[in-house]
């Protein structure tokens, strides 16, 4: 990976995925936020995404698919982090009403009711569940946010088709020698006899 500083990429990336992912839990009457959460993670992939692309702006040589997937990585460790703190309490404080609605639902077999009700009254069982949730969840956003990454470097790095630089000795042309290009010298070649 080129030489440059990836922490406000990756920080960026990280908090648009955290935030954005953790707020249908928070306030689940905004639609738009909602459907995103719905399509496929859609926020970690643009987290992913807006980290590389600003990777890509601070870089002076072009990115590859693993700086996007490692520029991904990054942004997706900061953002699950963000959503495991926020959504962790959450999930714990709103599990009993969600255990209670489920273990009433004509819908689900009596066999599945019963083990809702065994969790609803055992709070070890409850509070477990909610984190190994929330934790999968995190490395969910995680894999998603490493394909926005990769995502991005498709999308906005344009200098892949560019070739490097020639790299030329400090005193190339040479101004005189055996072999001429001094002035009025040959352009190079055998030496004139």
């Amino acid at each position: 990976m080129p030489d440059v500083d990836q922490k406000i990429p990756a920080i960026v990336g990280g908090v648009i995925v955290g935030l954005l992912s953790s707020i249908p839990s928070l306030l689940p009457s905004i639609p738009i936020v909602r459907h995103g959460t719905c399509c496929c993670c859609l926020w970690a992939l643009l987290g992913g995404a807006v980290a590389a692309k600003m990777l890509i702006d601070r870089s002076p040589e072009p990115l590859t698919n693993r700086d996007g997937a490692w520029i991904g990585l990054l942004a997706g460790l900061i953002g699950g982090g963000i959503f495991f703190v926020i959504l962790t309490p959450t999930v714990i404080w709103q599990m009993d009403s969600a255990l209670l609605m489920l273990s009433n639902d004509q819908r689900i077999p009596p066999d599945i009711q019963v083990v809702y009700e065994r969790m609803l009254h055992s709070p070890a069982l409850k509070n477990l569940v909610s984190v190994v949730g929330v934790f999968v969840g995190s490395l969910i956003l995680l894999g998603f946010t490493v394909l926005g990454g990769l995502l991005g470097v498709t999308l906005f790095e344009k200098r892949r088709d560019q070739s490097p630089p020639a790299q030329y000795p400090p005193n190339y042309p040479p101004q005189s020698g055996p072999y001429g290009g001094g002035p009025g010298g040959g352009q190079g070649g055998w030496p004139s006899a």
